[in-house]
């Protein structure tokens, strides 16, 4: 668990569309979500107002970023920590090229007022088929 003031992504995974089974491989037609497992200490989650992940999937083998999506919802207070799995969806990908290898990374910001505490994390690699 995160110290009392904390915020952090615990996790992030890239899995098939509905489901919590990751992948491997991606075929070329295949919509997939991106899991992100987050905490937020107890004090930080007590006065807590918006949780912002921006997931961004990268092509390793061409070093360029293929997609980029977000979450952005207003969070309510409780006391308490937090522990969430949040689900961010992606569509089928354009742009890459048989056998590239992919990764996800995101960044987590969660706003409590004046306070603010940002995360980062990285899903495993994963090849793209056609």
């Amino acid at each position: 668990m995160p110290g009392e003031y904390d915020a952090r992504i615990k996790d992030l995974s890239v899995v098939e569309k509905g489901t919590s089974f990751t992948v491997d491989t991606l075929a070329a037609a295949g919509d997939f979500d991106v899991l992100a497992d987050i905490e937020v200490g107890a004090s930080l989650n007590a006065v807590i107002t918006r949780i912002q992940i921006w997931v961004s999937v990268g092509d390793l083998s061409q070093l360029t970023r293929v997609d980029l999506q977000t979450y952005d919802q207003p969070a309510t207070p409780v006391n308490g920590p937090r522990s969430e799995q949040i689900r961010i969806p992606f569509n089928a990908l354009t742009g890459v090229g048989e056998g590239d290898l992919l990764q996800a990374v995101a960044t987590l910001k969660v706003t409590a007022g004046v306070l603010t505490d940002v995360s980062n994390a990285k899903s495993e690699p994963f090849i793209f088929t056609a």
